[in-house]
């Protein structure tokens, strides 16, 4: 690395900070309480408006230039003002993370309240703590930890243990631990579960059938956060079922805006994996469910993480779109949500998807216009382009053209050492049957159900086969 593209964790967490961050972590640095160093709010400030200029990174000896104009660059000092800048910052992101959660605030002031045995400040310490959580709209797991902390500590607050004949609050300690044991014990199941499907890592979680047992006998219901991950449990393991798959969509219905986005986003993760298996068993009603729940899981914000839109996201609700045959809705998409990509990758997604959406609208010559040219450094994008382009020779009856790109595109697949084997083998088979396809004499009915016959039984290893069947049929008129 050069000198002037030196980075290290400070500078990176700096470019992960947002223009807000920067400048109350400049606040925290002239503050005399968190930091006495005016070396390191200057070095601070210096390394900020290199990230705020999206440097990848910057010269260390410019930088100590202008930090120490008359003395020689010394590493292991510039270090050690680095190294004690990133324990700054660590505190600043404790400090950020309080602010923005009143009740760990207010937990926070009850346990030092209860610590230090503050009497004057029990009865205001425990309102403040309590009061914080119920103003939560939605109860997750964090809640029912908190209120278990917040008990806990009451209990202690009270002497309890050396008071007889007194009512005390275990049953809210209990209450609380329970609910909390028991929503973080079906994550865990679900996550085990869910890899079980991707990968072949074996895990050992106890107690799955005597929790299960419990969970059918409470009325799961009156606690939102944990009918969730009840559901979500039960469409995992019993998959047929699909009353709770719809018990669990119902859940997300109603309290999917108040959840923790990060919670949410991988409960409608959960619910879209359940359609896309039913769509992949055939049962083509789910695609219009998965529709639905990427339709709502957008307008509602909880896919905008941070405000951005993740590519592979983008590219799912448009194909999910176009498969339903709402071009509009997908060109509109496309359209409107360009804006909420990542700015390194919004071209590059915007005009492939756009490309999809107007092969599917037939207007091949503005299909050819984005893509003809354009080499893709992401290998998916790169194979999926050439996919469409393969089609919209055909549909242009271009045979010249297509002869030759189909030659180009199995030289790539065979030679690029990126692409999966199943990758290859889907795209490789497209290529064989659309040169066959355009070699078929019409009307020689025997050898289109030959060639039929030979797609239908090889449809899962080759990509838009279904397109193919009805090139076929029309070759067949």
């Amino acid at each position: 690395m050069s000198d002037d593209t030196y980075t290290n964790k400070v500078y990176q967490v700096l470019r992960s900070f947002d223009a807000g961050e920067h400048k109350r972590l400049m606040k925290f640095l002239h503050s005399p309480y968190f930091n006495q160093s005016k070396t390191l709010a200057q070095l601070c400030g210096i390394l900020i408006g290199f990230a705020e200029q999206a440097k990848p990174g910057f010269d260390r000896l410019a930088l100590w230039q202008k930090l120490f104009p008359s003395e020689p660059y010394e590493d292991v000092n510039f270090r050690k003002y680095c190294s004690d800048l990133l324990k700054i910052m660590e505190a600043f992101m404790v400090h950020e993370n309080a602010e923005r959660d009143e009740a760990k605030t207010a937990l926070g002031v009850l346990d030092f309240v209860v610590r230090r045995k503050i009497e004057p400040l029990y009865n205001g310490a425990m309102k403040q703590a309590r009061n914080a959580l119920e103003k939560q709209p939605y109860r997750s797991l964090d809640f029912y930890y908190q209120n278990y902390s917040i008990e806990r500590r009451y209990y202690a607050l009270m002497d309890f243990d050396v008071r007889l004949n007194t009512k005390t609050n275990l049953e809210e300690i209990a209450f609380n631990l329970d609910l909390f044991y028991w929503i973080e014990k079906l994550k865990l199941y679900c996550a085990v579960l869910s890899q079980r499907k991707t990968g072949n890592q074996a895990y050992k979680l106890n107690f799955a059938d005597e929790l299960i047992s419990q969970l059918q006998r409470f009325p799961i219901e009156e606690v939102p956060a944990l009918a969730i991950y009840y559901y979500s449990f039960l469409i995992l393991t019993e998959e047929e079922n699909v009353e709770h798959y719809y018990n669990f969509r119902r859940m997300l219905d109603k309290y999917g805006m108040d959840m923790p986005q990060q919670e949410a986003m991988e409960m409608f993760d959960s619910a879209l994996h359940y359609c896309t298996g039913k769509i992949n068993k055939g049962q083509r009603e789910f695609l219009q469910e998965y529709f639905n729940l990427f339709e709502d899981a957008i307008t509602k914000g909880i896919f905008l993480l941070q405000g951005q839109l993740a590519p592979w996201r983008f590219n799912n609700i448009v194909v999910a779109a176009l498969r339903l045959g709402k071009m509009d809705w997908a060109e509109h998409f496309v359209e409107h949500y360009k804006t909420y990509l990542h700015e390194d990758s919004r071209q590059n997604v915007y005009s492939f998807n756009l490309a999809r959406v107007l092969l599917y609208q037939h207007k091949y010559d503005r299909v050819l216009e984005l893509l003809q040219d354009v080499e893709y450094e992401d290998i998916f994008y790169n194979i999926i382009s050439k996919a469409i382009l393969t089609v919209t020779y055909y549909e242009m009856k271009e045979e010249d053209a297509l002869d030759s790109f189909l030659e180009s595109f199995r030289v790539f697949l065979i030679r690029n050492k990126n692409v999966t084997p199943q990758y290859r083998t889907l795209h490789l088979n497209l290529i064989k049957y659309v040169r066959r396809l355009i070699r078929l004499v019409p009307g020689d009915k025997t050898a289109i159900e030959k060639l039929r016959q030979e797609i239908t039984r090889e449809k899962s290893n080759t990509v838009n086969h279904e397109w193919l069947l009805e090139k076929l049929a029309e070759r067949e008129g």
